[in-house]
């Protein structure tokens, strides 16, 4: 059987589209994207595997740097390592940079009473060859850790979620992807708070408002059952009037500041009725798009193009997901009503004031952003961080650090309870002593627990809270979770040797710092590293239908093109 593909772009704010046509891992992908954030269909010529170790010169002192992939924390429904033991292949673009690092958080100090993040540091040499890039001597770690939950005796009532969810009803989404979509809007519904608020459109070639948007106090749950098992399938796909009369239907509950406003988007193909055309579609939707709310796409089966849906979820800050299993899109919406319940810290920001003469050889997950059209966006984000911190918890931010010019600045993600976040850099400090003079680091963020802006001020050589043996092995998981980014640009370009020449070479990795440090982690990713070697040797192989039930209108064997290149291209290769 063919392992399933899937591409589940998780953020595509304004931001991250410039971002993800920045060349993050080799020349191919920067030449090939160019400043359109499109990027290049399976088979691209010339594909060039980056180094198997880094050997570019330094980074900057001073920058402007954001993580490279989605704006949630590590608590995300699904990772790579996850999938890979699920049999999935799924695109690059969507892999947490720290999934293999993301339940390694045991020797990590978890924040006083009272407090909803604890700040921590460590320094540690390196061991060998056991590094991304050859120059380096040092790993540094600076880790944001939030509490395992809100405190019991703090109040902080959560604000209520505005959702309104469209739903293509068109004749193809007849049968599993239907019933997938009723299974998971049920499983929502009881999750919700009563003064939560939920509507549903619909849209084959006619729109229909099925439920008004309605508080759960006010809708008892046999009506929204009979409302949602009524869903049928049947008829064209006009999907630019279906999101217009969604974002009509969130004003009816919407409340500036007070509510959190979700629309929600699936749908399985193209338009066909209605206005057809992609760009006028996300013209027309913009042109209605109120300040306050996200707009989310789920694409079902191979026929969704997943580039529009993509791109019209980044009208609105909102994620893009590919469905490859009915428990998807279920775990996708709780995970967005819960992160409502649960942010431990927002307006989080960190300067790193490294020491001149020390070389900043790779900064792991994070891109430097040059682009006057990227930095106008993040400096956009940091300016609603601090509106949310006033509007929802009453707090004053702090001075903003990221705007300064001068040393190296992240903007990270809200933190959610029971995530953490990870700064790992690579330096190359000059010989001459034990105890190097590395720098100092800020790091400053909106506690949601104390209702106020904290700072902490870090001399980054002494007084370490990480053990050397942890920072190395976040530092060597963060290295393993950035050649799997590179092994999946390579299958994408079918490159299928060179990836599995990474992966190899990764293993053997793996492999000495293991007899160096024998940690656990590193003898666990070999067998994730050969699990998805094993599944790139049976991309495109053939698929036998023999199990089918009888009378099925399956060819008894066919030789199937992987979905993972289908689906970034947004088309089915004709042969």
């Amino acid at each position: 059987m063919l392992p399933r593909l899937a591409e589940m772009t998780e953020e595509a704010s304004e931001t991250a589209q410039y971002l993800a046509a920045v060349d993050r891992r080799d020349q191919r992908r920067r030449s090939a994207a160019g400043s359109t954030g499109v990027s290049q269909s399976a088979g691209a010529v010339g594909h060039r595997p980056p180094p198997f170790r880094r050997t570019a010169g330094p980074l900057p002192h001073d920058g402007l740097f954001i993580r490279r992939n989605n704006a949630f924390g590590t608590r995300s429904p699904l990772g790579v390592r996850d999938l890979i033991e699920q049999g999935v292949i799924i695109g690059q673009d969507q892999i947490r940079f720290d999934d293999f690092v993301a339940a390694r958080t045991d020797q990590v100090p978890g924040p006083p009473p009272g407090r909803a993040v604890a700040v921590s540091h460590g320094l540690a040499s390196v061991r060998g060859e056991f590094k991304a890039d050859e120059a380096t001597t040092h790993f540094l770690e600076i880790t944001l850790k939030a509490g395992e939950a809100h405190p019991e005796d703090t109040p902080a009532e959560p604000l209520p979620v505005n959702f309104v969810f469209v739903v293509d009803t068109s004749g193809s989404m007849h049968g599993e992807k239907l019933d997938c979509v009723k299974a998971a809007l049920q499983a929502l519904f009881d999750k919700l708070r009563p003064g939560d608020c939920l509507g549903i459109i619909t849209f084959d070639h006619h729109v229909r408002t099925v439920l008004a948007a309605t508080a759960k106090r006010d809708l008892p749950p046999e009506r929204f059952a009979q409302v949602v098992s009524a869903l049928s399938a049947d008829g064209g796909t006009d999907i630019n009037l279906g999101v217009q009369y969604g974002i009509d239907e969130i004003g009816r509950n919407a409340v500036g500041g007070r509510t959190v406003n979700c629309l929600y988007l699936f749908s399985d193909g193209d338009p066909t009725s209605g206005e057809r055309d992609w760009i006028r579609i996300r013209t027309n939707v913009a042109a209605k798009l109120r300040g306050d709310l996200t707009l989310s796409c789920f694409g079902f089966g191979s026929d969704a193009r997943m580039p529009e849906l993509a791109a019209l979820a980044g009208l609105a800050g909102g994620h893009s997901t590919f469905v490859t299993r009915p428990e998807q899109v279920g775990a996708d919406l709780l995970a967005d009503l819960s992160r409502r319940d649960h942010l431990a810290a927002i307006d989080i920001q960190l300067r790193l004031d490294i020491a001149p003469d020390v070389e900043i050889r790779h900064l792991y997950g994070h891109d430097l952003v040059t682009d006057p059209r990227a930095r106008a966006a993040v400096l956009r984000e940091v300016g609603r961080a601090a509106e949310q911190a006033r509007a929802d918890y009453g707090a004053e931010p702090l001075p903003d650090l990221v705007t300064e010019e001068k040393g190296i600045r992240i903007f990270a993600p809200d933190l959610a309870f029971g995530e953490t976040y990870w700064i790992v850099l690579e330096l190359a400090v000059p010989p001459g002593g034990e105890a190097p003079e590395a720098g100092s680091a800020t790091v400053q963020y909106v506690d949601t627990v104390t209702r106020e802006g904290h700072r902490h001020e870090i001399d980054l050589s002494t007084g370490f809270t990480l053990a050397e043996e942890t920072v190395t092995v976040h530092a060597v998981g963060l290295w393993t979770s950035e050649v799997t980014f590179h092994a999946l640009d390579d299958l994408y370009a079918r490159d299928r040797d060179s990836a599995k020449k990474r992966l190899t070479n990764h293993i053997q990795v793996l492999q000495g710092v293991h007899s160096k440090v024998p940690a656990k982690e590193f003898r666990d990713d070999q067998v994730t590293l050969r699990k998805l070697m094993t599944l790139a040797d049976s991309l495109d192989t053939v698929m036998s239908f023999s199990d089918t039930t009888p009378g099925s209108p399956m060819a008894t064997a066919v030789v199937a093109m992987t979905d993972f290149g289908k689906v970034r291209s947004g088309f089915w290769p004709q042969y």
